[in-house]
């Protein structure tokens, strides 16, 4: 069957072409393949059909379509339960092939489906996993790609799969937690500016006709406020475009070489807050690095893929330095030794494992040891910051408070005296 179409492809171009199909419900999904969306399909000959119900695909029903699927359009936040999933399937002897198709069937996300779709495609047409997944790279990093390539080459695909979902997992959970961590303190935060907020646009201004009928000196903090409150309230627009600009500014400074390494520095020079950043990124590091060797990567390679797996700059220098060492056939503890950002007992073990050859199993064991103190650290870390923040509310909530409330106290001296 001939079917004529008119699409737009991914440049916004109208086009028109003929497929050669065996029934025209299968127009659409050819044309999604592609990556075009259609806007009229009809089967050659029905041009004079009354209703054209059977041989035509007006624009209209593709108005509640979703959109086409793109693979690379597909978000990583599903990686981990893909990685759960592969390697439930294939410990249970299940080929990777049957696996990606009982996988897709149960995925919602279009993108994701078509992302499955074109990997298992490309195993089943004798292509390897590692090069099917390398193809895109937006969702699977060179880690996780070396990985895969590791098990296909030692026939232990599945224990791969594992490891990368444990490491997934442990990830997720040292962010769920240091996220939930952050809610409540977050919420009081909003609160304070919201109190703030509610004395500068409606307190403040009730206050400020009695304090001139008043007539009484102002301490300075109740003329700061009303200050404040007046110049807020009479340039509202300047304040707002003056605080987005602010803020966008912030934004892209973090997001610049100098802002990213400002930010590197002080989230692990912070009190209290900087030695858990610390070690929550060595213990990512360790992980990661005992993960790969574990795997038969190369100590070379294994510290190559950690180095771009690492966000903090001052440990991606410290990676590389350790890179460079093994290269030179030196070892790895004596730049850990040498550096602040590592504890001299973690590289003292670590030391143990280059001399025993077992330095996949120590960095797991010190990945492990360090994430389980992490857990506690953040627990206790909630419970500190939590009444610092209520202090802080009450201190600032209680400024604007005693300035509203001293003058009172001057009035009832005048009319005693």
């Amino acid at each position: 069957m001939q079917v004529k179409f008119r699409a737009i492809n991914k440049a916004g171009v109208m086009v028109a072409d003929t497929l050669t199909l065996e029934d025209i419900a299968q127009a659409s999904a050819e044309l999604a393949r592609r990556g075009l969306t259609p806007v009229h399909i009809e089967a050659e000959g029905n041009e004079g059909q009354s209703g054209g119900g059977l041989g035509k695909i007006s624009f209209l029903k593709f108005l509640d379509r979703t959109p086409v699927a793109n693979p690379h359009r597909a978000s990583k936040k599903h990686l981990p339960i893909f990685t759960a999933q592969l390697s439930i399937m294939l410990e249970t002897g299940t080929t990777v092939a049957n696996s990606m198709t009982a996988i897709k069937s149960q995925v919602a996300c279009p993108h994701w489906r078509e992302l499955i779709s074109r990997i298992s495609q490309h195993v089943e047409e004798g292509g390897s996993m590692a090069s099917g997944v390398g193809a895109f790279p937006e969702v699977f990093d060179p880690l996780y790609v070396s990985m895969i390539s590791a098990g296909e080459t030692s026939g232990n695909l599945s224990m791969i799969f594992k490891r990368l979902a444990d490491l997934s997992n442990q990830s997720d959970r040292i962010r769920s937690k240091v996220v939930s961590a952050m809610i409540y303190p977050a919420l009081l935060t909003v609160i304070a500016i919201s109190v703030l907020c509610v004395l500068i646009f409606f307190v403040l201004p009730r206050f400020e006709g009695v304090f001139e009928e008043m007539n009484v000196d102002l301490p300075a903090s109740t003329k700061a406020f009303l200050a404040l409150s007046h110049f807020v309230r009479g340039n509202l627009l300047i304040t707002l475009i003056g605080l987005a600009g602010i803020i966008t500014a912030i934004v892209f400074w973090f997001k610049s070489e100098a802002g990213r390494r400002f930010v590197a520095r002080f989230s692990i020079r912070m009190p209290i807050v900087g030695p858990l950043v610390s070690s929550i990124i060595n213990a990512r590091i360790f992980r990661l690095i005992g993960l790969l060797v574990s795997a038969n990567i190369t100590l070379v390679e294994a510290l190559e893929l950690t180095a771009h797996s690492v966000k903090n700059y001052l440990y991606v220098e410290l990676v590389e330095e350790m890179h460079e060492n093994i290269l030179q056939g030196l070892s790895m503890h004596d730049v850990m030794r040498r550096s602040p950002l590592v504890p001299s007992s973690t590289a003292a073990m670590v030391h143990t494992g280059e001399d025993n050859g077992k330095i996949g199993e120590i960095m797991t064991m010190l990945a492990d040891y360090l994430d389980d103190r992490n857990d506690t650290q953040v627990s206790t870390l909630t419970s500190v910051l939590e009444p610092l923040i209520l202090i802080f509310m009450g201190i600032v909530i209680g400024t604007v408070a005693m300035s509203l409330v001293l003058p009172m106290f001057d009035l009832s001296k005048i009319a005693g005296g």
